[in-house]
């Protein structure tokens, strides 16, 4: 399947590092109030195509990826970065040649392997690529695309961009799944089952339950998708915050 298995989501959730490396005044985790005014603009640009070709099979964050794909500047450990370039190859969000120039001198001052950098140079806005990043999944012809979705982030139209980005930079199909979403609000096993807590539900208003089964569905492969309440109550209802899918 290429090399392009790879960045399946990225490893950049490590919630006990981040107070450590975040840039000052940085966009968090959590919905702005304006944000939160502005969430039906995300639909307002966004193109939407037809759904990949069946039978569609969405890759699971368990299985074995060939990459991981972070940002400058980071919200995980530069250590833990040299970590992972020793098994898998780590593309890396600039925002042109000169930032390149800075991450490559700070990798290799790390000991990151260089062998295994890539380079992705796209405007970005902040560093939670969990949940703007690509969505892989596999077609009916045995090929690798990426859906994209609208971001529920609206004043962040530079990260909603990265999975158009990457698929042009990886020369794969992208195809547009209307449905407002979040990296962070997604599982999946890798075989036709999903969950997200009721977030989907309530950021698309104009979205029946069902047609909201049917996206995932035509989009990702998801024939059992389970929208359940979130535990934690007030926070982000993000689905990865307390649940993973394991092998």
């Amino acid at each position: 399947m290429k090399k392009i298995l790879l960045l399946l989501l990225a490893l950049t959730l490590f919630f006990p590092a981040f107070a450590q490396y975040q840039p000052e005044n940085p966009l968090t985790h959590e919905m702005t109030e304006e944000e939160r005014e502005r969430l039906p603009e995300v639909l307002r640009d966004f193109y939407p195509t037809d759904p990949p070709d069946p039978p569609v099979r969405m890759v699971a964050e368990f299985e074995h990826m060939q990459g991981v794909l972070v940002r400058y500047p980071f919200g995980v450990p530069v250590s833990l970065i040299a970590e992972m370039s020793e098994n898998v190859v780590v593309t890396t969000i600039v925002n042109g040649f000169s930032e390149q120039q800075t991450v490559t001198n700070i990798y290799q001052g790390a000991g990151v392997n260089m062998e295994n950098t890539d380079w992705l140079t796209a405007p970005s806005d902040s560093y939670w690529t969990r949940d703007y990043g690509p969505w892989f999944v596999v077609n009916g012809n045995n090929d690798v695309g990426i859906s994209n979705f609208p971001y529920n982030r609206p004043s962040r139209p530079n990260d909603n961009d990265i999975p158009i980005a990457l698929a042009n930079h990886l020369g794969v199909e992208l195809y547009g799944m209307p449905l407002i979403h979040t990296g962070g609000n997604w599982m999946c096993d890798g075989w036709s089952t999903g969950a997200s807590t009721e977030l989907v539900v309530e950021e698309n208003p104009s979205l029946s339950t069902d047609s909201i089964g049917s996206l995932v569905e035509n989009y990702l492969g998801i024939e059992r998708y389970f929208v359940i309440d979130d535990p934690l109550g007030d926070y982000i209802k993000h689905i990865d915050c307390w649940s993973k899918f394991l092998d």
